[in-house]
């Protein structure tokens, strides 16, 4: 039997005028686990009030990757399982798609939703994904690319940062 970590956004604040359909979007994941049997295990990835009792990054991280699938729709829930190697089916709940979205395009993870253009049986052929070999060699694959974006921005940062001190002190000194 499957073991699903589902990580749910419980509220969202409506910033920039974009339409949160975070309620949709939960909802459409409670459908699906109430039709599968699976292991249900929620799991919260905030630490300032968890609900579930985590109180550290390493214990929710450690909870996700011991996770068959995670079905999410917060940024964190879709992050830490692709960093496990885990597969996530995962929901942006902003209208037209936000920060889910967009990390899911960086890395190039297929399973990623908007609420608004969801439908129960996608969601469920993408559970269904998420449950085969090819979804965690894939999970696995995205890992990689998440690791070397942040190694290739991190040496860019240091070049960036090198420069600008060289700059300041030939600056300095010609003054």
């Amino acid at each position: 039997m499957p073991i699903v970590g589902v990580t749910l956004m419980d509220r969202q604040s409506e910033d920039k005028g974009e339409r949160a359909m975070y309620r949709t979007a939960n909802a459409a994941i409670r459908r699906l686990v109430e039709t599968r049997e699976t292991a249900v295990v929620p799991i919260d990835t905030r630490l300032d009030a968890n609900r579930t009792g985590l109180r550290t990054p390493a214990e929710v991280a450690s909870l996700i990757a011991n996770m068959d699938v995670v079905l999410t729709t917060r940024l964190h829930g879709m992050v830490l399982a692709l960093s496990n190697g885990v597969p996530a089916v995962a929901v942006d709940a902003i209208a037209g798609g936000s920060k889910v979205k967009r990390q899911a395009e960086a890395v190039r993870w297929p399973v990623v939703f908007t609420a608004e253009a969801l439908s129960d049986e996608e969601l469920n052929e993408a559970f269904n994904y998420c449950l085969t070999e090819a979804s965690r060699a894939k999970a696995r694959k995205c890992c990689a690319r998440a690791r070397e974006k942040v190694e290739d921005t991190g040496e860019e940062f240091v070049r960036a940062l090198a420069a600008q001190v060289t700059s300041f002190q030939v600056h300095r000194e010609g003054v």
